[in-house]
């Protein structure tokens, strides 16, 4: 991966976006820290090793899902020179679940100082109830 100090917080999400989308697995797996955790959007638990993520992204990627970024919801906080915070909105898509679709959220927290900068990303889908702005199509 490049030396992620010549990137931005918002080029390392595209980056993932792009390689999640391609079934890139092994570019996906360096992006994330060696130490990084991975609180999945299509499961209920915390992943906290390399193995678990590599798992839960084989089965996403056999799955067929995809991610659409919204941009316009992507909130950026800066917590020291190489530190952010990237909280924001994404549809997945699911091909092999008939093209369903999910609004999510996610929060990445980036080091640009890391050659793996991801260090942590949550993911959680919202409840169709809660999905005002938008529309989810039920499951």
């Amino acid at each position: 991966m490049k030396n992620s100090r010549d990137q931005s917080p918002e080029i390392i999400i595209d980056h993932w976006a792009e390689h999640f989308n391609n079934g890139n697995l092994e570019y996906l797996l360096n992006m994330y820290h060696e130490e990084a955790t991975l609180l999945p959007t299509f499961l209920s638990k915390a992943l906290s090793t390399r193995e678990q993520i590599e798992d839960y992204f084989i089965k996403t990627i056999e799955g067929q899902a995809s991610v659409e970024l919204d941009h316009d919801k992507t909130i950026k906080k800066r917590f020291s020179e190489d530190i952010y915070l990237m909280t924001g909105a994404y549809t997945f898509c699911i091909k092999t679940k008939d093209n369903a679709k999910y609004l999510s959220w996610f929060t990445f927290l980036i080091d640009l100082s890391a050659d793996s900068p991801i260090k942590h990303h949550h993911s959680s889908r919202v409840p169709f109830e809660f999905s005002l702005d938008r529309s989810t199509p039920q499951p």
